[in-house]
């Protein structure tokens, strides 16, 4: 007959050997606190069972013992459960779980009734009931075994419907760190396919209006040849890089609006505000330059006259302003849903994109957090 295979965690579990495992059994503050706690529980409890009893002899002494016995079963019930609890088998751990519910409470009772048969509690409980003469030893003894093991048992399952919550949770959070970091590798994914798009369209464009200058004048169209391959030298690096910093992609906002103004006689003027303590700030690559192109497709063809940059420190956020004139420039579409969407993702809710038109001009606000993003 062959053997069938083992799960991956039936051989993890078949690889730690025994002596490692219960090793790992430790009492905790938890496991103190749940015993003080179920002992204050039943002694409030027998307190009131014996409420209306507190005028009989004796009774006093019942009241101070039973304290005793249910800090001693549930002391007993806990170190047990702590072994059982260490087995692997879901099955066997159950059924430990009764036998140790039925050991402690047999532990404790052994205990106990000897204590209560030297101090008269069991003279005190049989005045109390009545009753002329008491169960032989053996039977109290099953009798109190089999009350206290109920106690026990109670006990026991609580501690793990606790433990098997716990793992629960742990595993759920585990998922959850998983789910998380999967998001954000996908994110990264999309970053560097973003940063790899050096917009065909405007590169063939160019070359096309660089190969038609060479007709008219081909000095002017060698210096707009080195514009395009000085963006390019700068834009092409962004394909490997995972972090940048705020001054970095302001020169590839230059570089590529140099080749822009070339192309189209001067338009647009770059106007650019950036203080020293915002320059060397962290900051992710390829989320100002979407923005300046899209401010550089116009509907007419012609680019905006002019485009000013404004980049302040204000708090806990560096905040950048960009302004030019476009019709409906804050009309949604693909290109800024892709930006908002990486902000999103980088920066989660703490970062955000607005628009706003005044006067036939368009204001661009980005705001991110100054301490966040990655190494430059």
């Amino acid at each position: 007959m062959s053997a069938l295979p083992l799960t991956t965690s039936q051989t993890l579990q078949a690889l730690v050997p025994p002596a490692a495992r219960y090793r790992s059994i430790r009492v905790t503050r938890g496991h103190v606190v749940a015993v003080m706690l179920a002992t204050l529980v039943t002694s409030v409890l027998d307190f009131a069972y014996l409420f209306d009893k507190l005028g009989k002899p004796g009774i006093w002494r019942i009241i101070a013992f039973e304290p005793i016995v249910s800090l001693l079963i549930f002391t007993s019930a806990l170190l047990a459960w702590l072994v059982v609890a260490a087995e692997p088998s879901e099955r066997t751990r159950w059924s430990g779980l009764v036998a140790a519910s039925v050991g402690s409470a047999a532990l404790t009772a052994a205990v106990t009734m000897p204590i209560a048969n030297a101090i008269g509690i069991d003279q005190v409980w049989q005045a109390l009931r009545e009753k002329a003469t008491m169960p032989p030893e053996w039977l109290r003894f099953m009798g109190t075994t089999a009350q206290l093991s109920l106690f026990a048992f109670l006990f026991m399952a609580a501690a793990q419907n606790m433990r098997q919550r716990s793992a629960t949770q742990r595993a759920v959070l585990s998922a959850q760190r998983a789910h998380a970091t999967i998001a954000r590798e996908v994110l990264e994914a999309r970053l560097i396919a973003m940063q790899a798009q050096v917009e065909p369209q405007f590169l063939f464009d160019s070359l096309v209006d660089i190969e038609t200058l060479y007709r008219r004048d081909a000095p002017q169209a060698a210096q707009d040849l080195d514009r395009l391959i000085t963006y390019l030298r700068v834009a092409l690096p962004r394909m490997r890089e995972a972090g940048s910093t705020i001054e970095a992609e302001i020169d590839l906002v230059k570089a590529y609006l140099a080749v822009v103004t070339s192309l189209h006689a001067g338009r647009p003027e770059l106007y650019v505000t950036l203080p020293d303590d915002c320059g060397a700030a962290r900051f992710y690559p390829m989320l100002f330059l979407p923005l300046v192109q899209r401010a550089v497709r116009q509907p007419s063809g012609e680019p905006p006259a002019s485009i000013k940059i404004g980049i302040s420190r204000i708090g806990n956020q560096v905040v950048t302003v960009l302004r030019f004139d476009h019709p409906a420039g804050c009309a949604e579409d693909a290109e800024l849903a892709r930006v908002r969407e990486r902000l999103a993702g980088l920066y989660g809710g703490v970062a955000s994109l607005d628009c706003e038109e005044h006067d036939a001009m368009v204001q661009l606000t980005m705001r991110v957090p100054a301490a966040s993003g990655p190494e430059s």
